[in-house]
C-alpha cells in the first residue's frame, strides 16, 4: 500500500503514511487502523482486508460485525475511511493508484500526525522590570521564557478562568516584541482580548479582524479563527511573530488547523482553563508542553478567585434510563426526563429559598427550558431572562447588560454563557443541566468565580437526580474529587479560611450567614466520586 501511494503522490508524502494507528472505539477499546493519514482539515483511514473476511464461513459474524462496528466508530468519530482488499492491491495496482488519485484529488496539505503546528525559533525580550504582576502570571512569563531558550516554540497556558491568561499572553507576545495575532471564537472574547491590547501594549496599534471588520494593517491583530480562516490570502505566512489561541481545547477543529499550519510565527501560545477536550482528549496532545499551570483549586486556594461553597438539591427525577456515551447523554431522552415542571419549580424554590435578590445563573438543557424556567422565575416574583444564542445579538446583549447593571437577578441560559463571558457580580450557580462533561461543567463553574466587591464566596447548587453508578451526571464534588459534603459548607477555599469553618462547626456554632441552609449537621455525608 505505501508503495502505490508513493508512485501516486510522492515518497515524501508516503513517509506521511502511518501503519497499524491506534486508536479507540465508541466503547473505550483499543484498536488499530491499517493505514492512517493526516491533512490540514481531516484524519483518512485506508484499510486492507483479506478476501475471507468477506466469506461468512471463514470469518465468525461475531468478527464480522466488530469489524464493522470498528468502521463505524472511526466514521463516528470523523474518519474518511477507504477499503480495499489485499488482492487488489497485489493483483491490482492500477486501478487502487487510480482510485487514490480520484479518492484524495481534494484532499489539503498532508502533515504529520504529530506535527501540524509550526516549529520556529526566536529570540526572547525582556519587559519593564517595574512592571506589576500576580505571582503566578510572573511564573507563568517566566516558563514561557525557559520554553524558548530549550528552543520550544510552542506551548500551553491551562489557568482557571479569571486568573489572567490573556494578560499574560499579551505580556508574553509584547516581550517577543514582533506583530502579534490573537485568535478566538467569539465576539466578546474579541472584544476583551482588543482591551488588553490596548491597555498592556498601548504603544502598538491594535485593530480587529472579524464580521465585516476587516482591520488587517494594524500591528497586532485581535481576529476571530473563522473570519481569519477564509481569509488567509490575506495574510502572508510569515505575517506574525507570535499566535495565540484562546479557549484552545477547540484547536482540534478542522478551522483551527487550517490557521495553524499556513501561519510560521516565531511562538505559539495556547490559552485554556479546561485541559481537556470536549471529545474526552487532552489539549496537550496538540499542543505537546504545557508551560504553566493553575488549576482552579490552586487559584481558589490561593485567593486569586473567590472561594466555593455547595448545597446538593435532589430531586426524584429517575435519569437511569437515559442513553448516554462517554462524554454526553442523549439530548431527546435527557430533555424528555428533566423537563417536568416539579423540578423546575424546585429550582426557583431553592433559589428563593438560600439566595434570594442574589445574582444567579441557571444553566439549562435547552432554549426550550431555558424559556420556561425564566418564566417560572418571573411568576414568583423574580426579575429572569433566558439568555441563548437563537437570540438575536442585540436582544442578547441588551439582556446581558440589564443583567450586569442588577435589573435581571437570574439569567437562564443554555450553551452561550459556557464560554466568553464574565460578569463578576454572579453570586450563585443552578446547575439545572445534567452533564457528563467536565469541560462543560468546569466552564459553568467559571461563570462565577471571579471577585466583586462585597462577594463573599461563589454557591453552587447541584441538583442530584436518580441515576445509575454509570450514568450519574457531574457535581462540583465529582469534578473536584471531594468525597465529604456538609450542606452549603466550603468546597474550594483557602486553607486557613477551611481550618477557621472547621473549628467554629466543631464548637457547634454555625460558620456563616452567606447562605441559610436551616441546621448545620456536625457530621459529614460521604460521596462515592467514582461513580
Amino acid at each position: 500500500m505505501v508503495d502505490l501511494f508513493a508512485q501516486v503522490f510522492g515518497l515524501e508524502k508516503a513517509q506521511l503514511l502511518v501503519h497499524e494507528y491506534p486508536f479507540r472505539d465508541i466503547y473505550d477499546n483499543g484498536r488499530f487502523i491499517d493505514y492512517a493519514l493526516r491533512t490540514i482539515d481531516e484524519q483518512v483511514a485506508f484499510e486492507i482486508d483479506g478476501l475471507q473476511w468477506h466469506h461468512p464461513e471463514a470469518v465468525s459474524i461475531e468478527k464480522y460485525e466488530d469489524g464493522q462496528l470498528r468502521q463505524n466508530s472511526l466514521v463516528h468519530m470523523g474518519w474518511r475511511v477507504f477499503r480495499w482488499t489485499d488482492r487488489q492491491v497485489c493483483q491490482e495496482p492500477e486501478r487502487v493508484k487510480e482510485e487514490l488519485a480520484k479518492f484524495l484529488e481534494r484532499l489539503s496539505a498532508i502533515v504529520s500526525f504529530d506535527d501540524f503546528l509550526p516549529r520556529q525559533h526566536g529570540d526572547v525580550l525582556e519587559l519593564p522590570p517595574d512592571l506589576e504582576l500576580r505571582p503566578h502570571q510572573d511564573e507563568a512569563l517566566q516558563a514561557l521564557s525557559r520554553m524558548r531558550s530549550e528552543g520550544r516554540t510552542i506551548g500551553l497556558l491551562y489557568h482557571a478562568q479569571g486568573a489572567g491568561k490573556t494578560h499574560v499572553a499579551v505580556l508574553d507576545a509584547k516581550r517577543l516584541g514582533g506583530r502579534t495575532l490573537f485568535l478566538a471564537h467569539r465576539r466578546e472574547l474579541i472584544r476583551q482580548a482588543r482591551q488588553r491590547f490596548e491597555d498592556l501594549w498601548p504603544e502598538a496599534s491594535v485593530g480587529v479582524f472579524a464580521g465585516g471588520t476587516r482591520e488587517a494593517e494594524a500591528f497586532n491583530i485581535v481576529g476571530s479563527i473563522q473570519s481569519v480562516a477564509q481569509n488567509l490570502k490575506d495574510f502572508s505566512p510569515d505575517a506574525f511573530g507570535y499566535l495565540a489561541i484562546d479557549e484552545a481545547h477547540h484547536a482540534a477543529a478542522a478551522t483551527y488547523k487550517r490557521v495553524l499550519s499556513y501561519f510560521r510565527p516565531r511562538f505559539v501560545l495556547g490559552l485554556t482553563a479546561t485541559p481537556d477536550r470536549a471529545d474526552g482528549e487532552s489539549v496537550l496532545e496538540l499542543f505537546r508542553d504545557c508551560a504553566h499551570r493553575l488549576s482552579l483549586k490552586e487559584a481558589v486556594e490561593l485567593g486569586e478567585l473567590v472561594p466555593i461553597r455547595c448545597l446538593r438539591v435532589r430531586t426524584n427525577v429517575d435519569l437511569s434510563r437515559v442513553r448516554f456515551n462517554q462524554i454526553q447523554y442523549n439530548r431527546r431522552d435527557l430533555e424528555d426526563r428533566v423537563m417536568v415542571p416539579g423540578r423546575d419549580r424546585l429550582i426557583v424554590d431553592t433559589y428563593l429559598q438560600y439566595v434570594p435578590g442574589r445574582q444567579a445563573v441557571a444553566f439549562c438543557v435547552n432554549v426550550r427550558h431555558g424559556e420556561d424556567l425564566a418564566g417560572l422565575f418571573r411568576e414568583a416574583g423574580v426579575p429572569a431572562q433566558a439568555v441563548s444564542g437563537r437570540m438575536p445579538r442585540t436582544d442578547r446583549e441588551d439582556v446581558l447588560r440589564r443583567y450586569q447593571d442588577g435589573g435581571v437577578k437570574v439569567l437562564c441560559a443554555c450553551d452561550i454563557l459556557n464560554e466568553g463571558w464574565d460578569c463578576p457580580q454572579v453570586e450563585a450557580l443552578l446547575m439545572a443541566r445534567p452533564t457528563l462533561s467536565k469541560v462543560i461543567y468546569v466552564q459553568q463553574l467559571g461563570r462565577g468565580t471571579r471577585k466583586a466587591p462585597g462577594k463573599e464566596c461563589l454557591i453552587v447548587f447541584d441538583f442530584v437526580d436518580n441515576a445509575t453508578r454509570y450514568n450519574q451526571s457531574l457535581s462540583l464534588h465529582r469534578v473536584l474529587g471531594e468525597r465529604f459534603y456538609r450542606a452549603g459548607g466550603l468546597v474550594l477555599a483557602p486553607g486557613d479560611m477551611r481550618q477557621r469553618e472547621a473549628e467554629l462547626i466543631g464548637r457547634g456554632d454555625k460558620p456563616t450567614a452567606v447562605i441559610d441552609v436551616g441546621v448545620w449537621a456536625r457530621d459529614l455525608e460521604e460521596i462515592d466520586i467514582f461513580s
